[in-house]
């Protein structure tokens, strides 16, 4: 997916021991010639994919928007 410049990529990755799914996101800055990339993780847990899934993008726009506490694209 495209956000405001950036490319978010969702990385969900399932739990062995639980079955549930944790949401991963790669984000990535296209320039010119070069591509940046950073990827973040949270500990929070979704009942499926598709949910994890949402859930990454929904979690990579607040940090594109400065509305993560702890996270940032700063660098990118």
């Amino acid at each position: 997916m495209t956000y405001n410049g950036y490319e978010i990529r969702a990385v969900p990755h399932q739990l062995a021991d639980s079955g549930e799914w944790t949401g991963n996101i790669v984000i990535l800055m296209h320039r010119s010639d070069k591509v940046t990339s950073r990827q973040f993780s949270t500990s929070n847990t979704l009942k499926t994919r598709q949910e994890a899934i949402k859930y990454c993008f929904a979690f990579g726009r607040q940090i594109i928007d400065g509305k993560s506490e702890n996270c940032t694209v700063a660098g990118l």
